[in-house]
């Protein structure tokens, strides 16, 4: 199990590939779902592929509810947190982790 002391290094539901300079993952939440604490270790971006609102919960005890749409495109800090779904429908996104 992970928590905010040990996170885990997989920062999405499964790895789509994997390059030198990139990683890309896939992660779907369900309503309710969250995934695992996890310490993004590079910058990355990500596109929402199905939209909802998430939970952050920061390892420094900051929390930040986000309402996305289909298409949006973040590029975030290298960070530990983990996310939590908590709107109506089934939220994907893919990261990509800057290597």
């Amino acid at each position: 199990m992970t928590s905010k002391k040990s996170p885990s290094g997989n920062v999405g539901t499964r790895v789509m590939s994997e390059h030198p300079r990139a990683k890309i993952w896939e992660l779907k939440l369900d309503p309710g779902e969250s995934s695992e604490w996890h310490a993004h270790q590079h910058d990355y971006i990500f596109v929402v592929l199905e939209a909802s609102t998430l939970r952050t919960e920061y390892d420094d005890g900051t929390v930040h509810d986000s309402p996305s749409r289909v298409g949006d495109v973040v590029y975030l800090d290298a960070t530990t947190h983990r996310v939590t779904n908590v709107g109506k429908s089934r939220y994907r996104n893919v990261i990509v982790e800057l290597l």
